[in-house]
């Protein structure tokens, strides 16, 4: 494959996940380009609101890409406009998977981002793509929602969708609770309030999770639902620990109740056994150095 002549269109290229995308393909040569709710100065990033069929249908009939990277979603849990969820994550990805079938040049694979938690609470730790989803927030309900939408364009479409378990890096948004910790740990804030303790998840670094995401895009599977996860789960008392050891401070921790979420998920880990069939696992990052990377 002649990298320079595929097109690869990321939506939501300047989120989080898109920005390390971005850079991780055009390392590789590929040509990228996106959309984005947010205005850019970049000329390979167009301006376009999920949500509106005739913008999206647009912008990609313009860009009419080889592949599709559809990240663009409202991922933070405790977004106060529910209705958001589901305008943007099931609709908006309606609008993507309609512009797409009706591209003159079909593309080759489509990879939808959905999420982890989409299956709330299940008996055991590690979770595999045969159990049933059973969703317990707005967040995870209009991702499951969104893989629904995705199945009903398998005969039409070469889609393959992901579910991401937790993973972080340096500019991820603050709200979320790493970058959230290590600013309290690095500014030696005396005190950091947070929400339950008591759970367990895994914490993968970004860039793990784009070069999968890389290598499954190119991969021949499609019509497939698979885990993006390492299989290795810790605990916020580890993370809190970690960043003591690293920091040297030690805030005094708090529970906020307004921070605890209602039926809140204990343990989120993934079962990487299906993904280790479709492709040969990146390296991880190691926890310390991925917690170490937030302060230097």
């Amino acid at each position: 494959m002649e990298n320079h002549s595929k097109t690869i269109l990321i939506t939501g290229i300047t989120g989080f996940t898109g920005v390390y995308l971005k850079k991780h393909l055009e390392g590789k040569g590929y040509r990228v380009v996106g959309f984005s709710n947010s205005k850019s100065d970049d000329p390979t990033i167009f301006h376009c609101d999920l949500t509106q069929p005739d913008q999206v249908q647009e912008v990609i009939t313009q860009l009419s890409p080889d592949y599709v990277v559809h990240l663009a979603a409202i991922s933070f849990v405790q977004h106060p406009v529910t209705l958001d969820f589901y305008e943007v994550n099931v609709l908006g990805t309606q609008n993507v998977l309609k512009a797409c079938l009706n591209l003159t040049k079909p593309v080759t694979k489509i990879l939808l981002a959905s999420s982890a938690t989409v299956y709330g609470n299940q008996i055991g730790s590690e979770y595999h793509e045969s159990m049933n989803p059973n969703p317990v927030n707005h967040y995870g309900i209009s991702k499951l929602a969104m893989e629904q939408v995705g199945k009903m364009y398998w005969e039409q479409l070469p889609i393959l969708m992901v579910r991401p378990f937790n993973y972080t890096a340096p500019g991820q948004e603050s709200h979320f609770v790493i970058p959230k910790i290590a600013a309290a740990f690095t500014s030696k804030a005396p005190q950091l309030e947070l929400g339950n303790l008591d759970v367990y998840r895994e914490y993968n670094g970004v860039n793990y999770v784009v070069e999968v995401y890389e290598r499954l895009l190119f991969s021949e599977v499609t019509q497939e639902i698979v885990n993006v996860c390492s299989g290795k789960m810790h605990s916020l008392h580890e993370i809190l620990d970690l960043f003591s050891k690293i920091t040297g401070h030690q805030p005094q921790i708090s529970i906020n109740p307004q921070f605890v979420r209602p039926n809140e998920i204990q343990y989120l880990c993934g079962s990487v056994q299906k993904l280790k069939l479709l492709i040969e696992l990146p390296t991880n990052n190691d926890l310390r150095e991925l917690l170490t990377s937030f302060v230097n």
